[in-house]
């Protein structure tokens, strides 16, 4: 798309570009969390091992759930330009009560007896879940960015913008869809 001011392409360009390497890099530092897990479990003798085979099974599902509406949430943010607000709310709230399950899921997890000081595969689940509730704060701090625009300058806000907050906010969404698979279902 031309538009009459190469300056903020170029921008835009930068912009999308540095969300694509973002990402990138932090797809490769949850792949490699995932690997590591992968070996732990492939070289287990039995499985679940007993530091984990109490995990609480509830809590991340309704993770899951939620995850999966705040990206439909933000889909709809990006799509419905009348709604954009609504949608803002929404995906926010959902973002919010995603962390607040994770902060119920750390202490079921410690009322279960399942500590980070009790093996691997129990540190393995605390280091998945920190990092990724890292990044969920670090997508709501995002989101608040494009709130900032979205509520005082929305003339301001650009298809692309959307765009790379969505990828960030998809992202999270789907290693946390890989997440919950790896560690609480197979």
């Amino acid at each position: 798309m031309m538009t009459n001011n190469p300056g903020k392409e170029l921008q835009n360009l930068r912009n999308s570009v540095g969300m694509t390497v973002a990402l990138i890099s932090f797809g490769m530092m949850f792949a490699t969390l995932f690997l590591g897990y992968f070996l732990v479990r492939s070289n287990a003798p039995t499985w679940p091992p007993v530091e984990i085979s109490n995990l609480p099974m509830l809590l991340p599902f309704l993770s899951t759930l939620v995850m999966g509406l705040s990206s439909f949430t933000y889909f709809k943010l990006e799509k419905d330009a009348s709604h954009r607000k609504h949608f803002w709310f929404a995906t926010m709230a959902l973002g919010i009560s995603f962390l607040v399950l994770q902060w119920n899921l750390w202490g079921a997890l410690k009322a279960s007896g399942i500590l980070v000081s009790n093996g691997n595969v129990p540190s393995m689940v605390y280091a998945f879940t920190w990092l990724h509730a890292a990044h969920i704060v670090m997508g709501l701090m995002l989101l608040m960015w494009l709130g900032h625009y979205l509520f005082r300058k929305p003339e301001a806000v650009t298809a692309l913008t959307l765009l790379n907050v969505g990828k960030f906010w998809h992202f999270l969404g789907a290693v946390w869809l890989l997440m919950y698979l790896m560690l609480f279902v197979l």
